[in-house]
């Protein structure tokens, strides 16, 4: 998963969809680029907790970085509870490290310096607690990831703080129909022990989303279908109240791109994360088709020609694509949801949501 630099915002609110006069209460958590601070700001007064993901933590177990002074001082003075991730980010890779994960998790006196320092991070800055981000874990390391996760979340209540997990999105128990599939259980998937993490947890945060990436053929970052599959699985393990439903609010461009520093052929087909406005401007500049409704998937698509290649976006953040969602929440008993905020989102995502 490539991760997206920012900050989780849980807020308690009341989710009101189009055309549906019923309402559940939420507990919505947001990450947001820096761009999306003063929509943070503006909108403050429905916040419950924050966690940024300042902290990254190596092969040693050390652990280093700090929260953002404006998101701290923005938290002590309206009383918000802060819960930092701490991520296996190699930022010199722009890439989760298997390796440091690997090392750390089998080295003991990694592990006693990881669990010490995040208690130390909790009592520094008054924490509420910690979001353990590891990911790249190998199904081999699945026991060492939760005999850590454990011995942290001990550690952790021990001295009131509370904990969590991100886990990346699964929906079968095998190796899948082909080799992708297979190495996103080896290399991704399996190295989660859902229902011990769960018992473990005070919440666990689904990254439900990624359906499609870079590495993949063009698609939605979270199709319906795909989603609904992947949150039910998840309800087999881990119990609906302890769980947190991932929601893409990006719309994704897929293109071929040439880095022979990074491809041993020079080339591929790649894909990045923009804005609806920016999709609508490409659209106009090649005269693309126009973005077309797919009412199963639930998500707008469309292409444009360039240089002789198709490029296609996908677009996930329609308000109608986010009322599907919330109706599948709402359908599971899934009362906590997480989104990625860049301050670009359709204004009627706001208008959607009331305390």
């Amino acid at each position: 998963m490539v991760p997206l630099r920012g900050i989780f915002v849980l807020l308690m609110i009341t989710a009101i969809t189009a055309g549906n006069a019923k309402a559940q209460e939420f507990e919505f958590q947001f990450a947001y680029r820096p761009m999306a601070f003063e929509v943070l700001k503006k909108h403050v007064d429905k916040v419950d907790l924050v966690a940024p993901e300042p902290f990254i933590i190596d092969n040693r177990g050390v652990i280093h970085g700090e929260p953002d002074p404006r998101l701290m001082d923005l938290a002590r003075e309206h009383n918000l509870k802060v819960m930092p991730q701490v991520k296996n980010l190699d930022a010199s890779a722009g890439l989760f490290s298997q390796a440091w994960v690997n090392e750390m998790l089998n080295d003991p006196q990694a592990v006693d310096r990881a669990i010490a320092s995040m208690l130390e991070l909790c009592r520094k800055y008054d924490l509420y607690g910690i979001q353990i981000d590891l990911e790249a874990v190998h199904i081999d390391d699945r026991d060492a990831l939760t005999d850590f996760y454990r011995k942290t979340a001990e550690a952790l209540h021990a001295e009131g703080y509370k904990i969590s997990i991100a886990v990346v999105h699964r929906f079968e128990k095998t190796g899948g129909v082909n080799s992708y599939t297979r190495w996103m259980m080896e290399d991704w998937r399996g190295g989660y022990d859902l229902k011990a993490l769960g018992e473990i947890s005070d919440f666990v945060k689904v990254m439900s989303y990624a359906q499609h990436t870079r590495r993949t053929t063009p698609g939605p970052s979270q199709g319906l279908p795909w989603l609904t599959e992947v949150m039910d699985y998840m309800l087999e393990y881990i119990p609906a109240e302890k769980l947190s439903m991932g929601l893409n609010m990006r719309s994704y461009h897929y293109h071929t791109a040439a880095d022979p520093d990074r491809y041993h052929i020079n080339a591929r087909s790649w894909s990045r994360s923009l804005s609806l406005d920016e999709v609508e401007s490409l659209m106009d500049q090649y005269d693309g088709m126009p973005l077309t409704w797919d009412d199963r998937q639930k998500v707008l698509f469309g292409y444009i020609e360039r240089g002789g290649t198709l490029e296609w976006f996908f677009v996930d953040n329609d308000p109608r694509s986010l009322e599907a969602r919330l109706d599948l929440a709402r359908d599971r008993g899934i009362r906590m949801l997480n989104m990625w905020v860049f301050g670009d989102e359709d204004p009627a995502f706001w208008e959607m949501i009331s305390n």
